[in-house]
Formats: structure tokens, sequence, C-alpha cells
């Protein structure tokens, strides 16, 4: 049996400071521009799993004078660098997490958000002979708050 919960440190996170973010980014080998440091600030703080235009997005209204480009090539160092993950719930749509230990996402059909999921006793068989080199678990559904309000009907 596959037990899943989000896990207690993700839905209560504590915040980093900016001074946190820039010695992250140092000890991972990355150079602590301003731009950079905004988007991995905004990544390990709001923890919603947003898309590359959603960060921009938000990003924008503080800071103006921030491009697409810069958004995606921060992101692609990041991933480089393996201190942020793409997720993938749907086929066209990449979300980023800079939560890097192992657990699975589930996103809700109704409302759209995405959620981190625990993954306790997770077994897989018939993989004598196979090297694994990443693990991925991405779940569709209904999150607690849309099936309280019936919105699953909506689906």
């Amino acid at each position: 049996m596959v037990k899943m919960k989000l896990p207690s440190s993700t839905r209560q996170a504590r915040t980093w400071s900016l001074e946190e973010v820039r010695d992250y980014l140092v000890r991972n080998s990355i150079r602590p521009s301003f731009y950079r440091l905004k988007i991995f600030e905004y990544l390990v703080n709001k923890r919603t799993h947003p898309t590359a235009d959603e960060i921009f997005n938000q990003l924008k209204k503080d800071i103006p004078s921030l491009s697409p480009a810069t958004i995606y090539n921060t992101l692609r160092l990041f991933l480089e660098k393996k201190i942020i993950q793409q997720v993938n719930v749907e086929k066209n749509e990449a979300r980023y997490d800079a939560t890097m230990a192992w657990h699975g996402h589930l996103k809700c059909l109704a409302c759209g958000q995405v959620f981190d999921i625990q993954v306790e006793n997770l077994k897989l068989g018939g993989l004598t002979g196979f090297e694994i080199f990443e693990k991925h678990l991405d779940l569709r559904g209904l999150c607690p708050q849309c099936l309280k309000i019936k919105k699953y009907q909506e689906v």
C-alpha cells in the first residue's frame, strides 16, 4: 500500500531571507546576480510550483527590467545545477519546484493548484537489470478543498 500526504515541511515551510538565498546560490557555484536572487527567492518561498510565465508575471510587478529570457535562462541554470526540479503534471506545462527531496505532485483538476505529496512505502517491481536515473510521481485528481465544496462536478 502506498500512503501519500502533504509533507509537513512543505505546508509550514519557513521563509528564506535574501541572504540565505545568496549563500545557497554561492554554495552551489551560482553567481548571485540580482535576478537570480529574486527568481530563486520566489521559488523557495512561494512553493506554488509556478510556470516560467507565472514567475515572470509576478516578479515583473516589482522588477520592470526583467525579461522572459532572463527567467528561462535562470531556470535552465538552476536545473543544470540541480537546485530546482521541473515538474510536468501536464504534457505541455513545465512547472518548477525548489524542494529537491523525493516527493510527488498532485494537480487538482478543479482549481489547477499543484500540491507536494509525501511518498511513503512505495514499492516498484520488475526493475531487475535496470538502472534508474530519475523518478517522478505526478498525480491528477481533486484536492480536499475542491472535494469539500463539490467543485469536482465541474471537472
